[in-house]
């Protein structure tokens, strides 16, 4: 779910790479590492955004306070050095695998929380099975347990779901018509989707 303050990142070629939240925009304004775009699509380095914070209206951007001013929170933000887009594979991790999975146990299909879920090796590592997408699912603790080092078939235990690679995602996945940064809009149709 995209929250209004969130920022659009776009490469050095203005291509869409990921959506961040507001402070870590703020804090790649701040380092120079980006610069910023207004609604207009004109750039701005990090004097001229906080020049442009000062004059421009409240009611036209979110602002956050600091010490000594408040400053625009930008809509859209552009690297100035990277210049590749995301990679489309998805990373092996134990937070992507539950996420895949939906937090639902393989086994019982009851929905848990993160700490509450473990990886399971559906043929165990004891009996030459790997870490790989198709190989691994989610488990409560008690089924994994139950299971212990044995198969499915071993240990008399039904799969819910059967594991497989998840698709890469677009990072305007989820991005509504509705959502209220407008200038989102004019780069949803810059990134395709496999």
């Amino acid at each position: 779910m995209r929250k209004k303050h969130d920022v659009l990142v776009l490469n050095k070629s203005w291509a869409p790479i990921h959506i961040i939240d507001f402070k870590r925009a703020i804090s790649l304004v701040y380092q120079e590492k980006v610069v910023s775009l207004d609604h207009e699509m004109i750039h701005y380095n990090l004097t001229d955004w906080v020049e442009f914070s000062r004059l421009c209206e409240d009611k036209d951007y979110y602002k956050v306070k600091s010490i000594s001013m408040d400053i625009a929170i930008p809509e859209i933000i552009v690297s100035t050095t990277f210049k590749r887009l995301p990679s489309r594979k998805v990373k092996y991790s134990r937070q992507n695998v539950f996420t895949r999975d939906g937090h639902i146990c393989a086994y019982c299909g009851k929905k848990f929380k993160h700490k509450e879920l473990t990886i399971d090796h559906i043929i165990p590592r004891s009996q030459g099975g790997m870490t790989k997408w198709d190989n691994v699912v989610g488990a409560c603790f008690p089924c994994n347990q139950l299971k212990a080092d044995r198969t499915p078939a071993q240990a008399n235990m039904r799969l819910m779901y059967k594991p497989h690679k998840p698709k890469w995602e677009s990072p305007l996945d989820g991005v509504s018509k509705g959502h209220p940064c407008k200038s989102w809009h004019h780069f949803m149709s810059r990134v395709s989707i496999e």
